[in-house]
């Protein structure tokens, strides 16, 4: 960037032709362009998220898993919920992660959570639609990480309750996308 800023001062300063300021100013975008979510970054509050990579809805008794096992590809973290320790720390980072109720049946809450999936790009790697319950695998976007994510449908006296998991397969900490990802899920399902 600075040396097409540069390029651009001594393109104005002199008699050359427009080609030479056109190629000044193009560098000059495309170097803003790259460096801009960087700039962003540093002048916005940063947002700090603690080091745990496994949100649930239900930190008391969360999903588990039944067909995915630690032995899944690429997995450097386990599928054995960490605890109260994790729960603080999540329910003191993200609040608003909670249990999702629905004035329909548990067979067409279980339906639409399925779809819900399908459409947010989740592949569906285990499906039991009689304990009401799937798993699947979501993928970040940027850098095509895989998480797993568990669904059970429950009853509620009138209507039901669908409660999420979502566990990255690495790293410490998921920077919050876990928890972006059940906040997607939560308002998709609540359309």
């Amino acid at each position: 960037m600075v040396v097409a800023l540069v390029a651009l001062v001594i393109t104005l300063g002199t008699n050359s032709g427009t080609k030479g300021k056109v190629k000044s100013v193009v560098a000059l975008l495309l170097g803003m362009g790259i460096l801009s979510p960087s700039i962003i970054a540093m002048l916005g509050n940063p947002v700090k998220y603690p080091p745990i990579h496994d949100i649930t809805t239900n930190t008391q008794s969360p999903p588990q898993f039944e067909f995915l096992t630690d032995n899944r590809i690429g997995a450097r973290n386990t599928l054995v919920y960490g605890g109260e320790d994790i729960a603080a720390q999540q329910r003191q980072a993200f609040p608003n992660i909670q249990p999702i109720t629905s004035d329909l049946s548990v067979e067409a809450a279980y339906q639409k959570a399925l779809t819900v999936a399908k459409t947010m790009g989740w592949t569906i790697v285990a499906q039991d639609p009689k304990a009401l319950r799937f798993e699947s695998t979501a993928t970040t976007p940027f850098f095509n990480f895989a998480d797993d994510v568990v669904i059970v449908v429950s009853a509620l006296e009138q209507g039901s309750r669908i409660d999420l998991r979502s566990v990255s397969r690495i790293g410490i900490g998921d920077a919050g996308v876990n928890a972006k990802r059940i906040q997607e899920f939560s308002q998709r399902f609540s359309r």
